[in-house]
C-alpha cells in the first residue's frame, strides 16, 4: 500500500462553513504539524504571567491542540471508511464520485481514458451508479464513459445541454443507446438527492447565461436572453464554449454532526463564474473542485465566496497546458484552502465528517 496522507481538519465550530480572522479551527501563523504541514498551536511564550492568566491561556493552547492536529497513517483498506468525495487521478480531465450509499456513487464526469475511470471506480468499490452527470461533451471529461460503464449498473446519464462538441454528444449517446441507460438534460434549479448526498444544478442557467464563445469552426451564440458581465478580473478569459456550460453542483453531503458542502464546477471560466456568483452569492463550501484543471482563467471573486477548506486540482502530469496556473493555486492558497492536486498526489479522497474532515491520498 503506497503512503496515505489524511489531512485532519479542525473540529466543529459555531458556524463551520464560515471560518474568517482569527479562527481557533484555522493553522495558526508559524505553527506546524509533526508531519510538517502548517497547523497546531503556538507555543505559550513570555515569563512571569499572573497565575490566574497562565492556567487561562495554558487551557486554552490545551482546547486548540485537542481540535488541531494532522497525522500520517496507512489505512489497511481503501478507501477510507466513510468516504464522501473521490477525485480521481485520470491524468489531464475530471473524474469524481461522490458515495451515496455502500458500494454506490454518483459520477460527474468520466475523464478522458476508460481504463483510468474503471481502476478507479474499482479502488473505490463502486459496483452501482444510479448517475452520471458529464459537465460538458469534451473529449477529457466523457471519453472514459466506457470505463464506467463497464462491469457496473448504470441507471441514468446526465448531461449539459450545450451539444457542442457535437463528436461528444455522438459518443456518449451512442454509449448509452448501446447500454440501454437513460439519458437527461440537467437544468438549473433542479434538486436531487440520493442517500446522503442531495444537490442543487446551478449552472447552465440560459437566463442569465453569458456569451458563448465558438468551438473553433462554429457560430458564436448566446444561451439565454440576458448577458451576464464577467468580473473585470477576468475579462478577456471567456475561453470556450463547452467550458462555460459545464454543470455546476452545490453539494450538501449529511454527516453525523452536520452537513458538508462542496461546490463541482466543470470547466467553467471567468465569465460563467461572475455569473454564478450574481446568482447564487452564498457560495461558501468545505471542499471546492477547482474549475478548468487549474487554468489560470479564474474569478478571484470566486474563490473568496467559497472559501474552501480543502481545494482540489484534477490535472496531468506534464500536460502542456500549464496547468494548475501559480495564480490558481495561489488564489485557491489565499482564500485559506489546504490545496491537493492530482499529478502529484494521486487520488484524492475526503472522508469523515464535517466536524473531522479528514483527506486521503493514494498513488
Amino acid at each position: 500500500m503506497t503512503e496515505i496522507g489524511p489531512w485532519i481538519s479542525p473540529g466543529p465550530e459555531p458556524d463551520p462553513m464560515r471560518r474568517r480572522g482569527n479562527d481557533p479551527g484555522r493553522p495558526g501563523p508559524g505553527s506546524r504539524g509533526g508531519d510538517g504541514f502548517r497547523g497546531g498551536p503556538n507555543r505559550p511564550g513570555g515569563r512571569g504571567g499572573v497565575g490566574a492568566v497562565t492556567i487561562i491561556l495554558l487551557a486554552a493552547l490545551i482546547s486548540i491542540a485537542a481540535v488541531l492536529f494532522f497525522i500520517r497513517s496507512r489505512p489497511a483498506i481503501w478507501p477510507p471508511q466513510n468516504w464522501i468525495f473521490a477525485v480521481c487521478d485520470v491524468g489531464q480531465g475530471d473524474a469524481l464520485a461522490l458515495a451515496v450509499g455502500p458500494g454506490e456513487a454518483v459520477v460527474v464526469d468520466t475523464g478522458p481514458d476508460p481504463a483510468k475511470a474503471d481502476h478507479c471506480l474499482t479502488l473505490l468499490g463502486v459496483r452501482k451508479v444510479p448517475l452520471l452527470i458529464l459537465t460538458h461533451f469534451h473529449a477529457d471529461h466523457v471519453d472514459g464513459v466506457p470505463g464506467v460503464l463497464k462491469g457496473r449498473v448504470v441507471t441514468e446519464i446526465e448531461t449539459t445541454d450545450d451539444p457542442d462538441p457535437p463528436r461528444g454528444v455522438s459518443e456518449v449517446t451512442a454509449w448509452a443507446d448501446a447500454a440501454h441507460v437513460a439519458t437527461s438534460m440537467a437544468a438549473a434549479g433542479e434538486h436531487r438527492q440520493f442517500g446522503p448526498v442531495s444537490w442543487d444544478v446551478l449552472w447552465p442557467d440560459p437566463s442569465v447565461s453569458p456569451p458563448i464563445p465558438p468551438e473553433p469552426g462554429g457560430k458564436s451564440r448566446r444561451r439565454g436572453r440576458r448577458q451576464a458581465r464577467a468580473s473585470p478580473k477576468g475579462r478577456g478569459e471567456e475561453g470556450s464554449g463547452p467550458n462555460n456550460s459545464s454543470v455546476v453542483l452545490q453539494v450538501t453531503v449529511a454527516t453525523r454532526d452536520g452537513p458538508v458542502r462542496l461546490l463541482l464546477t466543470g470547466d467553467i471560466e471567468p465569465p460563467s463564474q461572475a455569473a454564478i456568483l450574481a446568482a447564487h452569492p452564498d457560495l461558501a463550501a468545505d471542499v471546492l473542485k477547482v474549475p478548468h484543471h487549474g487554468s489560470a482563467h479564474q474569478d478571484p471573486d470566486l474563490f473568496a465566496a467559497v472559501h474552501p477548506r480543502v481545494a482540489v486540482i484534477s490535472v496531468g502530469k506534464g500536460n502542456t497546458y500549464g496547468h494548475p496556473a501559480p495564480r490558481t493555486i495561489a488564489l485557491a492558497s489565499g482564500a485559506e484552502a489546504r490545496v491537493f492536486r492530482t499529478d502529484e498526489d494521486g487520488q484524492v479522497v475526503v472522508f469523515g465528517t464535517a466536524g473531522r474532515l479528514q483527506v486521503a491520498m493514494r498513488r
